[in-house]
């Protein structure tokens, strides 16, 4: 009985299907499936290609937006900086060949850039900095390894506190004369400047290494070591500006500022007795005696320590 309803069932159902499908059958025919599979990967093609680009355009609208207030300060400070630099890079090229000049040319060159730096100097004293600067540009222009030139053109980024441009300067004046102490306490003060005291205290010790005889190398290294809190060396080194110019007052003013701070009692109180012999008005006579007053007994020294006095 089950078997038989299940049939009837069966039979029913096909006999839908058959009925639907003659129906369809003329539409079905009538569709051309290529060119409708071309048109729904055409379609998927096209959805795919719009969302990824709305994509890109969300991204990088979101990558202005937030770019924007970082990118408008580096506009500004490249503006300012952007040509200055360029003109730097340009000058400082060494030239790979040599030219070669006559006697009377090579006078002649050098009388030019002599009048050009007299002019920059001048300006200079005058505080006309931007004008001093294109004389010494000329003068570089002219002649790319102009010692005197560059020399100069440090000197005047040093006055005007642009240390990162006159260390560059001093820099490519090593690559024209090679070692130079002089030239190295230059990068020296630029650096200690700017606050690279590392950087300084390798540039003045290799200036020292170079030439012990100038006593404000030892100055300067004795103020670098005095920042990096190392009083001991501060002290050996001020003494031997001091030993170098005894009667220098910007050394013994530092002299008295470093034996205090090493707790070196009795080189103080000597260096301010020198002192207050040739400026008895000297404001600063008072508080170094009430400093060196506080410093304790046990630190006091003899003055034979270290080798040397004032």
């Amino acid at each position: 009985m089950i078997d038989l309803v299940a049939l009837i069932v069966l039979g029913l159902s096909l006999l839908v299907v058959a009925i639907i499908i003659g129906r369809k059958l003329p539409t079905l025919a009538a569709i051309d499936t290529g060119a409708m599979s071309g048109q729904i990967a055409q379609r998927k093609h096209h959805l795919i290609e719009e969302r990824l680009r709305r994509k890109v355009v969300s991204f990088w609208s979101q990558v202005a937006e937030r770019s924007a207030p970082m990118a408008a300060a580096t506009g500004k400070i490249w503006t300012a900086a952007h040509k200055k630099l360029v003109d730097l890079e340009h000058e400082y090229k060494v030239r790979s060949l040599p030219v070669f000049l006559s006697r009377r040319q090579r006078r002649k060159v050098d009388q030019e850039i002599s009048s050009m730096l007299d002019q920059a100097r001048a300006l200079m004293g005058d505080k006309e900095y931007p004008a001093a600067e294109e004389k010494m540009m000329q003068a570089v222009r002219l002649e790319p390894r102009s010692v005197p030139a560059f020399e100069q053109l440090g000197e005047l980024y040093m006055s005007t506190h642009e240390h990162g441009h006159a260390k560059e300067v001093y820099q490519y004046l090593l690559k024209l004369t090679g070692d130079s102490d002089a030239i190295y306490d230059h990068l020296g003060q630029a650096d200690l400047a700017a606050g690279h005291l590392e950087e300084a205290r390798d540039e003045l010790e290799h200036a020292v290494d170079l030439n012990r005889t100038v006593a404000i190398y030892h100055s300067e290294l004795a103020q670098v070591y005095t920042a990096l809190n190392e009083p001991a060396k501060a002290f050996s080194s001020i003494q031997e500006a001091s030993r170098l110019e005894p009667n220098n007052p910007k050394v013994l003013d530092q002299y008295v500022e470093i034996s205090i701070a090493a707790g070196k009692k009795q080189f103080a109180e000597d260096a301010v007795a020198r002192i207050e012999a040739v400026n008895p008005e000297n404001s600063k006579i008072g508080p170094w005696r009430e400093q060196i007053a506080a410093i304790k007994d046990q630190q006091f020294v003899s003055s034979e320590e270290g080798g040397n006095n004032i």
